[in-house]
């Protein structure tokens, strides 16, 4: 696995602006994002915008983002991605 790049993209949510950070890592023939809000994970994307991973243990921290809110983050972050 090697990590490219780190890409910072802002979508807004219920009138709350959120800064996700995008780690791009490449696993040879797969490019994936590890997306990030400040320090806390909120999930893996592969390229096309597919979920991978909503696993709170990845980071060892068990507050996760609503729901609601992740999923229109994930909805934006797609439409940004493509």
């Amino acid at each position: 696995m090697e990590e490219l790049q780190t890409t910072i993209i802002e979508v807004e949510v219920q009138g709350r602006k959120i800064t996700c950070r995008l780690k791009e890592k490449d696993y040879g023939e797969y490019i994936v994002y590890d997306v990030y809000e400040g320090d806390q994970y909120l999930l893996t994307m592969s390229k096309d915008g597919d979920v991978l991973f909503n696993e709170p243990e990845m980071s060892g921290n068990h507050d996760i983002m609503d729901p609601r809110i992740l999923n229109e983050v994930i909805e934006q972050l797609r439409l940004k991605m493509s």
